[in-house]
């Protein structure tokens, strides 16, 4: 947490930067229409990216995406969720101006939150970029 990552392409430059500032367990939703977590425990990631200009010239990736979706939760006991880490529940606890935006183009930059849905309080967060196939962990 709070170190920079991202995707290179074949020469060494950043495409896309991104750093999880900060991971909160159990956020408490602010909508009207909120539902409790259907996997148990609503995680929030606090996340920063800026993507390059250059994206418009990679075949390496397109766009960047980080949402629910893009992550694996492994408990404390070393074994990973059979449920995803999004639900419906996610799309109706935060307001959108709070999120993280879901796709981020070229020359951009965003900050916002990415929510997920887990089954437990603690454990590792497994995000996988869908162009690239990278991978990076994130103790909760």
């Amino acid at each position: 947490m709070g170190e920079l990552a991202g995707i290179r392409d074949a020469n060494g430059e950043y495409l896309v930067t991104f750093v999880v500032n900060d991971i909160v367990v159990d956020i408490p939703c602010t909508e009207q229409f909120a539902e409790p977590p259907e996997n148990g425990h609503f995680v929030a990631l606090d996340v920063s990216v800026e993507t390059s200009p250059n994206m418009l010239d990679s075949d390496l990736i397109q766009q960047f995406s980080m949402s629910s979706y893009t992550f694996q939760a492994i408990g404390p006991d070393g074994v990973t969720s059979n449920a995803g880490a999004d639900s419906v529940a996610t799309l109706f606890c935060l307001e959108d101006s709070l999120l993280l935006p879901t796709d981020i183009g070229p020359g951009e930059k965003a900050n916002g939150l990415v929510l997920l849905d887990v089954a437990s309080p603690s454990g590792i967060l497994i995000y996988q970029d869908f162009w690239t196939g990278s991978a990076w962990e994130y103790a909760y």
